[in-house]
């Protein structure tokens, strides 16, 4: 008779973010749709939201430092930046990019502990 593996959940414990701005919706979905043009990855612009706070974050590049990588193996988490502005939801917002309009989409993040807690913060963030 085989044993089954011992799963654990082991959630984050702390988030790390290096660098917040706070700005205007036209901008964050500018700075958005921007990035995603100079990947030209062909992937459409996104944007987290929840609760009233629309976001985007930054990754370490791949291979992430030696420390970040042992960090999250201990529950910290790190975001290098996170640019937010206040928004109501709506699936898709307009922005214009190089004089042509591009849609940006909007994803509900509320399945995402991390993201929910991640809004409140940034809700009582003050720059």
């Amino acid at each position: 008779m085989t044993q089954m593996v011992e799963i654990k959940y082991q959630p984050y414990k702390e988030l790390i973010i290096h660098e917040i701005k706070k700005v205007e919706l036209k901008d964050l979905l500018g700075f958005v749709a921007g990035q995603a043009e100079a990947q030209r990855q062909g992937a459409a612009p996104v944007v987290e939201w929840i609760d009233g706070i629309a976001f985007t974050r930054s990754s370490y590049p791949i291979p992430a430092p030696a420390k970040v990588i042992e960090d999250e193996l201990e529950g910290r988490l790190h975001y290098p930046f996170v640019i937010f502005a206040e928004t109501s939801y709506e699936p898709q917002k307009r922005t214009t990019l190089n004089g042509r309009e591009v849609s940006v989409a909007v994803h509900k993040a509320e399945d995402n502990p991390v993201y929910q807690d991640l809004a409140k913060f940034l809700k009582e963030f003050k720059p």
